[in-house]
């Protein structure tokens, strides 16, 4: 009966049911009843490797051949949906770094067991990960010391493996053909403002209509003129020579498709080529990997080349050398600038063109005559021509990596041995923005710039310590790593600028026209010292009990002498169930597991000189000397690091002779100490006191499920699905207040919480509603609110954020399909108003606006207006009196004045946006080679694989994809398919 059941559900078939060996069933093979173990071995903190049933706390891992096919050039990207309770919010921007949290914060990156405190992802190779772990809370990384508070990426590179040499060629071509998401814009009514619009200087003055898309409606017939339609000075208009004035050209929809007519097919190209050898006492692996990706934008680009070198030797028996080199180098002659603003091409491109703007005609980006010196566009004043933006305002982008550690082990004794590590990491970048004459930036129109900013920065971790490990009986087990550590870090930067160019074009800093200009945010040296002792001790009981120990002591550089010493820490512990009492033959595996920790942050607001208060150098100088300056922060003497305490429990059992696995975690954390700057009067000297404040608690449950569907020999079926809830609430505000602000990206500006309250609240202060919710507007108008508090205008984190992997394999083909998404969670969405407030919503074309343009005032807002009474609140914001009498609203008003002053707020529920999405994230078919034609071909083994990223997309939220939980104008998401060919000799 039970195996029928299980048969009919798909999850069984040809497997050993209750001990003994099923041969066949409706034709399937036999599987191996073991062929899953759960001894599973998995990377922890300082790279150790340890069995993952004896962990008390959560890890989960990805293994490197998921990075191999469909390549992104951002690892990161490529871990979306794969592991519970990382939220990777991608960026589709050219080089810039998606959002990753682990259980809401910021994970350490480790590569090889020595932390990457400069979190560059862009370094790292994906063809030279073996695997990557996900230590997640702080019990997980605790050995780390403050940098590992909030978990960490461990990345683990390859190293060569014993047997015969072999070459291995990996090639994959992406190509960016299509959008995913983009601003739909009216293509009715084109520039101008009140219907009216006429070319005459491009300031944007009088006629011109101040740059708004609010100007008069497209494709009029008008039989009076030469082309039938419409006609009105453009800023393409031919001059007359006898008047010296534009001549009218038709008022036409001719950029009905500036968006796709600017934008270029993207491509993304990685080549890598290895070789890897071992024997006995040596191994080594040699990676050489280019990767190569042409931005959506015209003139982008970004190159990014690695050299790595891994290996292990014993040179003399008992001693173990492992180590790895890699140096890898970013370059770019020019990547886009993101964010809403000028430099964006989208603000000129979407938001303020209209459609009577070709953006084809604007690729002649010089004015005739005043090539170097004056842009051409319909607007000279506000925006910058598209592609003047793309081949002239440049940001060239060169960073030199190198990365190495070198790791020592010596069997002093069977049973003791002593470790050394020695990890660095050193980059220089040189970074330049190259500005042309006339290049528009908020309220001015440059003489052309030259910034010049150099970084250099280098660091290193010496370790030394013992290792003992015991078996002391068949019941009893002892591990234990005792070391001293010491990191040191350097860094320095350099920023130097133009006055304007004396001669435009020639980007050099003898080309100033005034004196160079330095700024102190942009120079700085900084050096940091962390001393360091700390170890750890497992045990094992019976092969059933497992507990692990931690601690660490560290002393730091970067807080006042007295209180720059502290502890962390941890404890945690796993019981297996199956070894202790009988469990049902369908229960395979079950364990319980839990962990403490405690870990402080070792600086203040991550500033390396935050304790300090010193004299500043000023950015304004007096009689050409420098002048300084003393802070307007005061620092409270008695300041505490920022402190974290944290438990977990979860449990992981696997059913149906594992074919079924799941995983379950629920976690707290409790923030304390947290900084607080507190406004001061000016008349003290100081603008803000800097103390601890806020506490805060971050708790959420993860679960992972992995299953083997279908396992026949020639077909398999298998799927993973991570879900995972997370939650932050303010639990105590500064000085026994009831609320506090906090800054939140998804709305990109401080929101009022109460204690109690999510911390991840959106506020925005509202119009004045009755007591049935309608608007209330006076003089046609809606009144903003009285009230002393912000309203609430949803929650940023989703409440659920997951991801799905099915994995078919039939013969010489396999398929892979993850689909991720997020469930609730709200954002603002800056591109969303500004087209409502800027007339290009495709909402703003109708009778009203008709109506408006012709010079009448025939829009009456839905809502209500006041004709007695009043409104008041109390000290809380909770209404304490509402005598108000209402009657239907009854003023009409210029229809786009009012979407002007609006943007259609209070009937988009002010621009507030469910995050919820759900996309198709990738797509692979393989085909692997049989071996005879392999071999006929010259190599051992080859496969080919069609693959596509970010195919489809679900979500509510127009004109925008929700998938980086923020909206400032970003670029378009993308479509990518391609091909992978992978060959080994």
């Amino acid at each position: 009966m039970k195996l029928h059941l299980l048969i009919g559900l798909g999850l069984v078939t040809g497997l050993e049911v209750y001990g003994q060996n099923v041969q066949k069933i409706d034709g399937a093979d036999t599987i191996k009843t073991h062929e899953k173990k759960i001894d599973e071995v998995v990377i922890t903190a300082l790279g150790i490797k340890k069995d993952k049933k004896t962990l008390g706390y959560a890890v989960q891992e990805v293994k490197g051949d998921v990075f191999e096919k469909a390549k992104e050039p951002n690892f990161i990207n490529s871990l979306s949906g794969r592991v519970a309770g990382l939220n990777v919010k991608n960026s589709t921007d050219l080089f810039q770094d998606p959002g990753i949290s682990l259980r809401g914060a910021k994970p350490l990156i480790v590569i090889d067991g020595v932390p990457d405190r400069t979190a560059d992802l862009w370094r790292i190779n994906a063809d030279d990960i073996d695997n990557i772990s996900v230590l997640k809370g702080p019990t997980a990384s605790a050995l780390y010391g403050s940098v590992g508070k909030d978990g960490a990426i461990m990345i683990t590179t390859k190293k060569g493996k014993k047997g015969r040499m072999s070459i291995s060629f990996n090639n994959s071509t992406m190509f960016q053909t299509s959008f995913i998401r983009i601003p739909k814009v009216q293509t009715t009514y084109g520039g101008g403002n009140n219907g009216k619009y006429a070319y005459i200087d491009g300031s944007g003055s009088g006629s011109e209509g101040g740059g708004w898309i609010w100007g008069p409606k497209l494709d009029q017939k008008d039989p009076t003129t030469p082309s039938g339609y419409y006609e009105t000075p453009q800023y393409n208009s031919p001059i007359d020579p006898a008047t010296g004035k534009p001549i009218p050209l038709p008022w036409i929809s001719r950029g009905k498709n500036n968006i796709k007519n600017f934008f270029d097919t993207g491509v993304i190209q990685s080549n890598n080529l290895s070789v890897d050898w071992g024997s006995e006492k040596a191994t080594f692996r040699l990676s050489l990997s280019n990767i190569y990706q042409k931005g959506i934008v015209p003139n982008t680009d970004l190159k990014t080349t690695s050299i790595s070198l891994a290996g292990s030797v014993n040179p003399i028996e008992k001693l173990t050398i492992n180590s790895t080199l890699t140096y890898n180098k970013e370059y770019t002659s020019n990547f886009p600038e993101v964010g809403y603003g000028p430099t964006n091409y989208l603000y000129n491109l979407v938001l303020w063109t209209g459609a009577d703007v070709d953006v084809r005609d604007l690729r002649n980006y010089w004015v005739a005559g005043k090539e170097g010196y004056q842009q051409r566009h319909y607007n000279v004043s506000y925006y910058n021509n598209p592609y003047f933006q793309a081949y002239e305002y440049l940001r060239p982008y060169y960073k030199d990596n190198v990365m190495g550690n070198v790791n020592l082990e010596y069997q002093i004794i069977p049973k003791l041995s002593a470790k050394a590590r020695v990890g660095t990491n050193v980059y220089a970048l040189n970074r330049e923005y190259r500005e042309p004459k006339s290049y528009i930036g908020y309220g001015n129109k440059s003489l052309g710039n030259y910034t010049q900013i150099n970084g250099n920065y280098f660091d290193i971790t010496s370790e030394l310590g013992l290792k003992y490990q015991n078996r002391f009986s068949e019941n009893f087990s002892l591990t234990g790593e005792g070391y001293v550590s010491n990191f040191y870090r350097e860094q320095k930067n350099s920023e130097i600028r133009t006055d304007g160019l004396v001669s435009p074009g020639w980007y050099n800093l003898f080309n100033s026209i005034g004196p160079l200009f330095a700024p102190k945010a942009g120079n700085r040296k900084e050096f940091e010292q962390i001393n360091s002792v700390y170890g750890y001790v497992d045990m094992e009981i019976y092969k059933a009990f497992f507990l692990n120990m931690t601690a660490r002591y560290d002393k730091v550089s970067t807080l006042p002498k007295g209180n720059n010493g502290y502890f962390y820490p941890s404890v945690s512990g796993s019981v297996l169930l199956n070894q202790l009492v009988t469990l049902p033959d369908w229960i395979s595996f079950a364990k319980l597991r839990g962990s403490l920790a405690q870990v402080s942050n070792g600086k203040l607001a991550n500033d390396t000189y935050g304790y300090i208060s010193a004299f500043e150098k000023s950015d304004i100088s007096w009689n050409g000397q420098s002048t300084f300056v003393f802070g307007d922060v005061l620092i409270d003497s008695n300041i505490k690091p920022e402190t974290s305490n944290s438990w977990e429990i979860g449990t992981n059992i696997s059913f149906l002779k594992n074919r079924i696995n799941l995983d379950v975690a629920y976690y707290q954390t409790r923030d304390y100490n947290n900084l607080a700057s507190i406004p001061l009067s000016e008349g003290v000297g100081y603008k803000t006191y800097l103390t601890n404040g806020n506490v805060f608690q971050r708790k959420g449950v993860e679960f992972t499920l992995n299953a083997d569907v279908i396992k026949k020999s020639d077909f398999r079926w298998s799927t993973q699905l991570n879900l995972s809830h997370y939650r932050k609430y303010l639990k105590e505000a500064y000085g026994g207040k009831d609320y506090t602000t906090i800054y939140n990206a998804a709305n990109g500006r401080n929101n009022f919480i109460r204690v109690g309250e999510r911390a991840d609240k959106l506020t925005a202060m509202p119009y004045e509603t009755s007591p049935d919710g309608q608007l209330v507007l006076q003089n046609g108008y809606p009144v903003n609110s009285t009230a002393p508090f912000e309203s609430n205008m949803g929650y940023s984190d989703p409440d659920w954020t997951y991801g799905l992997s099915n994995n078919f394999s039939y013969k010489n083909f396999s398929l892979s399909l993850l689909f991720d998404g997020r469930l609730g969670g709200t954002m603002y969405s800056t591109t969303n108003q500004k087209m409502w407030w800027g007339g290009i919503a495709p909402g703003t074309v109708n009778q009203y606006r008709d109506d408006a343009n012709a010079g009448n005032n025939t829009y009456i807002a839905p809502g209500v207006r006041v004709v007695s009474g009043s409104i008041t609140y109390d000290q809380n914001g909770n209404i304490k009196s509402d005598t108000r009498v209402f009657v239907p609203n009854d003023v009409a008003v210029n229809y786009n004045a009012y979407m002007q002053s609006t943007s259609n707020a209070f009937e988009s529920n002010y621009h507030y946006y469910k995050q919820t999405f759900i996309k198709l994230r990738e797509i692979t078919v393989t085909y692997n080679f049989e071996k005879s034609f392999a071999e006929k071909l010259g190599v051992s083994s080859a496969s080919v694989s069609l693959i596509g990223r970010n195919l489809w997309l679900a979500s509510k939220i127009k004109n925008v994809d929700p998938d980086s939980g923020v909206d400032q104008l970003q670029t378009p998401a993308t479509r990518s398919f391609g091909v992978n060919l992978n060959v080994k000799f």
